[in-house]
């Protein structure tokens, strides 16, 4: 292929949703938080599997109560009391009523719970009722939250903590989840230098390979951090070849671009076939991406060139990597915002290249009733306009701008 023979952002994500998924596990329900189901949930059993009252009050037939108000009210003969986690050892006739808790299981003969507010107890026999109610007022009857049988929990989602609640509610202890994918960064360029040490003149202090590895772990995925490797092809060729035995994508920072000492392309191309797919998108920023594939033993492996910019480098891990990793779980909807998105107002007017899908930074504020989106403009190594920015928003290809006041959609980060 020739690289830099640029291609669309919706061309990547194609291709990426084109990408295998990884294999499952079973893991113990309560550690599956935020893990993706592998398949659809069941339940095993009718819930609630006994008819149980939604509040604290008395148990009765609501035809008992017909007509009751304050003015005329209706008295009951109280025959029981409906200890929790057990039984009602009793049958409700005509006239009659037990006292019973929220979440305690109802007498047979009942139909309602009348809340304990709408009544008044005359002695230890006799309620007096002060309110008429209706058959299934304030109860659950079997089956009425899950029935047996029925899918509450879809594959390709994950899992949220009232989805845990209700998989221990129903009995299921372990379910089949994604694995965690793991991602290797490579931080390369003879430039660089760890944070712990002192520049000297035409050294930067690494970024990328922290903040990645913090976006990774962020996605709750594995992040396998490298040590900078230098402008050498061999060298690239031999980590990669390493790493690639473990990680189920490598992220490769820098090396992206057409400079005479980027050997990314070359070093992904070494490793086998299909090699490298894109080389190029017409996008900014992040203009020299480089999306490959491996196949490697039945699966896939994905390598991304991430540009070296630190301000590229994030905007193309939430461009292209995040929806890598989703399809990788085995995601439904992987190009679904996950972090929400909102409507605000542009600030100013906002140029922009036809031909060129650009994603500006931007921040969010409240003035009046309206949510106000301002462009943080500034060249793409300056980490900066990323820790001021809310979001940001994205000006089709087509467009050569858009004026101020337009609504637009700001992606959150």
């Amino acid at each position: 292929m020739d690289f830099f023979e640029v291609v669309s952002s919706e061309r990547v994500l194609q291709t990426i949703s084109e990408f295998s998924p990884l294999k499952s596990e079973i893991l113990d329900t309560d550690s599956a938080i935020s893990r993706i189901l592998a398949e659809d949930v069941y339940s095993p059993v009718d819930l609630p599997d006994f008819a149980r009252s939604t509040m604290d009050g008395y148990a009765l037939k609501a035809k008992d109560t017909f007509g009751a108000n304050d003015s005329i009210p209706t008295y009951l003969e109280l025959v029981g009391h409906i200890l929790m986690g057990e039984a009602p050892n009793f049958k409700l006739e005509i006239g009659q009523a037990a006292r019973i808790s929220t979440g305690g299981m109802l007498p047979e003969g009942s139909d309602c719970v009348i809340m304990q507010e709408y009544t008044n107890l005359m002695d230890d026999k006799t309620l007096e009722v002060l309110k008429s109610t209706s058959v299934g007022e304030n109860i659950l009857n079997v089956g009425d939250d899950l029935k047996k049988g029925e899918n509450f929990l879809a594959s390709g989602i994950p899992l949220k903590s009232h989805d845990i609640g209700a998989l221990f509610g129903v009995g299921i202890t372990r379910v089949q989840v994604s694995t965690r994918p793991k991602v290797a960064i490579l931080p390369t360029g003879d430039e660089l230098v760890g944070p712990g040490q002192k520049t000297k003149l035409g050294q930067i202090r690494d970024i990328n390979r922290f903040s990645l590895a913090a976006a990774v772990s962020e996605m709750d995925c594995i992040p396998m951090v490298e040590d900078i490797l230098p402008d050498d092809l061999e060298v690239i060729k031999s980590r990669l070849e390493k790493v690639i035995q473990d990680a189920d994508i490598v992220l490769v920072s820098g090396g992206s671009s057409m400079g005479m000492r980027d050997f990314t392309v070359s070093a992904i191309n070494s490793l086998g076939e299909p090699g490298v797919l894109i080389h190029g998108i017409s996008i900014k920023p992040g203009k020299p991406t480089i999306l490959g594939r491996l196949d490697f033993e039945g699966g896939n492996k994905i390598l991304i060139g991430i540009p070296g910019h630190p301000v590229s480098a994030m905007m193309i891990f939430h461009k292209f990597v995040v929806p890598t990793i989703r399809r990788l779980r085995g995601e439904k909807d992987i190009f679904v915002s996950q972090r929400g998105k909102v409507l605000a107002s542009l600030s100013r007017n906002l140029p922009s290249a036809p031909g060129r899908e650009d994603m500006i930074r931007v921040s969010l504020k409240i003035e009046g009733n309206k949510l106000i989106a301002s462009p943080l403009m500034g060249n793409s190594a300056m980490i900066s306009t990323m820790t001021k920015a809310d979001g940001y928003l994205i000006i089709p290809t087509d467009f050569d701008g858009l004026v101020a006041e337009t609504e637009v959609e700001v992606l959150l980060y």
